[in-house]
């Protein structure tokens, strides 16, 4: 009897022995001991390479088994380059992340230079950046309010690029209001452009909100120069127009035509508007996996997301650093408004592709 107990008791340390470990094992987080190395599709020192240093600098903390986290800056092809490789070089091991902008606009209009469905990328959030338009104030008949805006005469709008989503929107915006305008594309930068409105070369520039806050604002709102006029629509994933709380003395763009014509815009023109206001927007940045990353690996990566978004020294750095925080597009709701923003009606995007084109005409 002795024997068969010491027997059993033996059994049980041996499979205590060999199953600790295992249970160790399984139980350890996905990222422990390993490097996540985030792609930044456009070159270092710009916008996009900013905020996502930042952005990588805090997110580590907030992976289980924190995990080494490295930057690689990826310019060219307008950004595509850099989505092109973390779809067909990079391996979908969840060790390879993209924090990327302007690449959920490709998608949209089908850009024959992006060779891989972007919709089939591991979605880990969306990072929102209202756009706020602005007019100098001595164009004819006097602009001193935004209402003014529409009772201008005939204006030179300064774009970047007929392919340019901000310049898409703009011009969507314009003739969605009955303005008279003349599109004056080919900057090379909205500082470039920016320069062109205070030199009275254009009229009309709109700059996202950390070049607003930090340059626009104080050197040409304060001063008279010019008018701030609108922001950018967000739009909810079942196509509700969202206030920003960074921009509270403005109006939506939706909002503000509401105000001056006591109606929302319609129309297959505000229809493109909302697509575009969707993926450049609500979605400026995207934070992605490859297609076919481990689940673990995009679920530990959108929780991480999520607890970054409530980090008060993330927060701090970013308004320190970028003049703004970044809001993230995050969890089911982030999820549907990316794959609503993925998925062009075809009529739309045939719209789309003329809009861009007559802007050379």
């Amino acid at each position: 009897m002795k024997r068969k107990n010491l027997l059993q008791i033996s059994c049980l340390g041996l499979f205590l022995a060999i199953y600790t470990p295992l249970r160790a094992a399984e139980k350890a987080p996905f990222y422990q001991g390993k490097t996540l190395t985030v792609i930044i599709n456009f070159a270092a020192g710009g916008p996009t390479d900013i905020e996502g240093r930042v952005i990588a600098k805090h997110l580590a903390k907030h992976i289980p088994g924190n995990p080494a986290v490295t930057i690689q800056a990826m310019g060219g092809g307008g950004g595509v380059t850099a989505v092109n490789f973390l779809g067909e070089v990079a391996k979908p091991d969840g060790l390879t992340a993209g924090y990327l902008t302007g690449t959920l606009f490709h998608h949209q209009l089908k850009e024959p230079g992006l060779r891989v469905d972007f919709a089939k990328f591991g979605f880990i959030s969306g990072v929102q950046g209202v756009t706020v338009s602005y007019i100098r104030a001595d164009l004819a008949p006097g602009i001193k309010k935004a209402a003014d805006f529409v009772k201008a005469d005939r204006f030179r709008a300064a774009g970047l690029g007929l392919a340019s989503s901000k310049d898409v929107r703009f011009r969507l915006s314009f003739d969605l209001l009955g303005l008279k305008y003349d599109y004056v594309t080919g900057y090379n930068s909205s500082s470039t452009a920016r320069l062109a409105v205070q030199r009275g070369e254009a009229h009309y520039h709109d700059e996202t909100l950390p070049s607003y806050r930090s340059a626009v604002e104080p050197q040409m709102v304060q001063t008279g120069m010019v008018t701030a006029l609108y922001y950018t629509d967000l739009v909810s994933f079942d196509g509700e127009i969202v206030v920003s709380p960074d921009v509270p003395e403005l109006l939506p763009f939706s909002h503000y035509y509401r105000q001056v014509f006591g109606k929302l815009p319609s129309g297959i023109k505000y229809d493109a508007l909302k697509a575009a206001n969707m993926s450049s927007t609500n979605m400026t940045r995207t934070i992605m996996l490859p297609p076919n990353s481990p689940p673990e690996s995009v679920t530990t990566l959108r929780q991480a997301v999520a607890a970054l978004s409530k980090d008060a020294d993330f927060i701090a750095e970013s308004q320190k650093v970028m003049r703004f925080y970044p809001r993230f597009e995050i969890g089911e709701q982030g999820e549907k408004t990316f794959q609503r923003a993925a998925q062009v009606a075809p009529e739309l995007l045939s719209f789309l592709c003329q809009y861009m084109e007559q802007g050379n005409k």
